[in-house]
């Protein structure tokens, strides 16, 4: 007797993260600039007194605060697919959506340069669930501005098509665009 597989043995992941040497470097200069708000600080307090010290650690926990929040947000960048559904790691949540029942909006590279033809480079997915608010942007290009592998665009759109077996043109857009980057 076999045992059932776990959601994360099913999972697909998706290029669309940041290279191991971008991470690094996104760390790195947080903590650079972090060292040097914080002698800023030193600076301040010296200085100009109980007050340049107010300033001076106000200042360096805004700043620190912001950098240290875009570093570990590209550190936990990535995204995935569970069956229908789409899953996206940001800083401190994870946003899942069911691509079985999203509106899910290409934007393609043409649209940003114009040029006449068809369509042949899908970079992005807008998807939003009915009921809510603004989309979400989701990137289909590696950290290189490269656009995901064929097998991955076939998942997704094999997950967009899931939806009550009518074919979605938004999956039928996806398909062409991995046969055409194979």
């Amino acid at each position: 007797m076999g045992t059932d597989p776990s959601p994360a043995d099913a999972a697909v992941p998706l290029d669309i993260g940041v290279t191991t040497v971008m991470k690094v470097e996104a760390v790195a200069l947080a903590v650079f600039l972090s060292a040097v708000f914080g002698w800023l600080a030193v600076g301040l307090g010296r200085g100009y007194g109980p007050a340049g010290w107010t300033i001076g650690t106000v200042l360096f926990a805004a700043v620190a605060g912001t950098l240290i929040t875009a570093a570990v947000r590209t550190f936990r960048h990535r995204a995935w697919l569970e069956g229908d559904t789409l899953a996206v790691q940001q800083a401190f949540s994870v946003r899942r959506f069911d691509l079985a029942r999203a509106d899910v909006l290409l934007r393609w590279a043409e649209e940003q340069e114009n040029p006449p033809g068809p369509r042949t480079g899908v970079i992005a997915m807008v998807v939003r669930t009915p009921g809510q608010g603004r989309g979400f942007r989701v990137r289909l290009l590696d950290a290189r501005n490269r656009r995901i592998p064929s097998a991955q665009l076939l998942a997704l759109a094999d997950a967009i098509a899931a939806r009550d077996g009518s074919p979605q043109v938004s999956a039928l857009s996806l398909r062409e665009a991995a046969s055409g980057a194979a």
